[in-house]
């Protein structure tokens, strides 16, 4: 088993860590760190993403990674949302006989509504696809984010050297991983819109969509660090509570994610702390 560093989980070569010194420079960005209760948690996490939030609006080399990632994403559903729009016409359907007279009007209500529930289901899957493919392709930009946020709140940049081993450590191995993930995601979201159509099944689509949004938060945190896929799902079934109030803004406001990136990376950072001083 590969020997980790207790504060920030990195891979251990050698007598120290070459990733941080050994404790965290700014912990008030980390507060509060003993767990409450699922309430107490969940509001933590929403605290955790503003927080983030605003640090990395504040910053402007964290801004910066910000906004290249936050371009891509508008430009990859811009791109989807125009081929929905562009043949919307398909799911309009086409009614082989004439209707008895007087019900020309319910022809065409029914011809209506089937293409405006054609665009808005085309819009659903065109931005679940945005949030998979996006997380592919943002990948490297998200990883560079969440180091740089990592080194604000140890206080050090990374002086880990650089080799083939950690370049596909820290670049090659988190989009592959991605990619890996981002298929399980595309099967689930899917089967998240398809539950969101009926008024029973909605709140449990909404539930899902929240769940799959925190995962790909804390996916973004631990790729670098050489931890295994289900190392994704484990930590945010055991703190689903604080993941789901740290995705709660971006799931109502999607396109912000790559801003939750910072949270998510303080949240990370809080969890491995707490454990590392918790009492034996």
């Amino acid at each position: 088993m590969t020997a980790r560093c207790g504060i920030c989980a990195s891979p251990i070569h050698g007598a120290a860590c070459t990733r941080c010194p050994g404790r965290i420079a700014r912990p008030e960005l980390l507060e509060p760190l003993p767990p409450g209760s699922g309430v107490a948690e969940f509001t933590t996490g929403v605290r955790l993403a503003l927080r983030g939030a605003r640090l990395t609006l504040r910053t402007p080399r964290l801004l910066v990674l910000v906004a290249l990632p936050l371009a891509i994403s508008v430009l990859i559903f811009a791109g989807l949302a125009w081929l929905v729009w562009e043949y919307r016409d398909v799911a309009r359907p086409e009614f082989a006989q004439a209707w008895p007279w007087g019900l020309d009007w319910l022809r065409r209500g029914v011809a209506v509504a089937a293409e405006a529930l054609g665009v808005l289901l085309g819009f659903g899957l065109a931005l679940v696809t945005t949030v998979v493919v996006a997380q592919v392709v943002n990948a490297p930009f998200l990883e560079w984010l969440s180091q740089a946020v990592e080194s604000v709140v140890l206080g050090q940049p990374d002086r880990t050297p650089l080799s083939a081993r950690q370049l596909w450590q820290t670049t090659l191995k988190p989009v592959c991983q991605a990619v890996g993930l981002a298929v399980i995601q595309a099967a689930l979201g899917l089967f998240f819109l398809l539950l969101s159509v009926a008024a029973v099944t909605a709140p449990l689509s909404a539930l899902g969509g929240l769940w799959l949004l925190a995962l790909t938060l804390c996916d973004v945190t631990i790729a670098r660090k050489g931890l295994p896929v289900r190392e994704r799902f484990r930590r945010v079934r055991r703190g689903f509570s604080l993941w789901a109030g740290l995705a709660l803004p971006f799931f109502l406001a999607p396109f912000l994610l790559p801003l939750g990136v910072a949270g998510a990376t303080l949240a990370t950072l809080r969890e491995q702390t707490r454990v590392a001083t918790a009492p034996p």
